[in-house]
């Protein structure tokens, strides 16, 4: 006898299959015409496609997570390198302009520099800058020529000089050092002038030392003015 249910082929007289169970029809017999070539497809266990596999699609999701997770760590890295030499440049910036800044203060002549062309432009016109703000100099301070250690001196610095004072400018510079005299006419003059104060001997005082390029040159410069008076 067949079963209903599974197709289990039972024998004659079984009131139930042994296989599933459930109850017999006696109208089913053996000699019933059998279908063998028909498959049996509660005997065989075909994957059901429609199941997922969680287990799989788990991974996928962590291996998902784990790939973004460095992708964004990568990118912090990557900007926060970027943003510090960014800072790094800003603060490089700031302290150039904070340079540029105190030079402006301390030289008024430095904001000119972009409008001359060449070197030999820009010292003249700091020159002038030293001449035309130290004119008030010569007669507050009793200098014959208050710039004579800052600028290398002209014609035009002594014109209308007389000898006697081409002789008290060229040891003017000497006098700004705090050297002595040994004539009684110099110690006379420079002891009047009140930013004056000799503290070095004649004997002591080192011009290649002491004076700078500009002050021996300006020295050479009045002397030989002076002789050829």
């Amino acid at each position: 006898m067949i079963c209903k249910r599974c197709n289990h082929i039972n024998n004659d007289g079984a009131k139930f299959c042994i296989k599933c169970g459930a109850p017999m029809d006696e109208n089913y017999s053996q000699s019933q015409s059998i279908n063998y070539n028909q498959p049996n497809y509660n005997d065989y266990r075909y994957p059901n496609n429609n199941q997922t596999d969680w287990a799989q699609v788990i991974k996928i999701i962590i291996g998902t997570l784990v790939v973004v997770a460095v992708i964004v760590l990568l990118g912090k890295q990557f900007m926060g390198n970027d943003n510090s030499d960014v800072a790094t440049q800003s603060e490089q910036a700031a302290s150039s302009s904070n340079q540029q800044s105190q030079d402006s203060s301390t030289n008024p002549a430095y904001n000119e520099y972009n409008n001359y062309t060449s070197k030999n432009e820009y010292n003249n016109y700091t020159n002038n800058y030293t001449r035309n703000n130290s004119s008030s100099s010569n007669k507050t301070g009793g200098y014959i020529i208050s710039y004579s250690s800052d600028v290398l001196l002209t014609l035009s610095d002594i014109q209308g000089l007389s000898k006697q004072q081409l002789r008290y400018a060229r040891n003017e510079i000497y006098a700004r050092h705090g050297r002595k005299f040994q004539s009684q006419d110099l110690r006379n003059y420079f002891n009047s002038k009140s930013w004056y104060q000799g503290v070095i001997e004649p004997s002591n005082f080192n011009d290649k030392t002491m004076l700078t390029n500009i002050e021996i040159k300006n020295i050479q410069f009045l002397k030989s003015v002076e002789d050829s008076m």
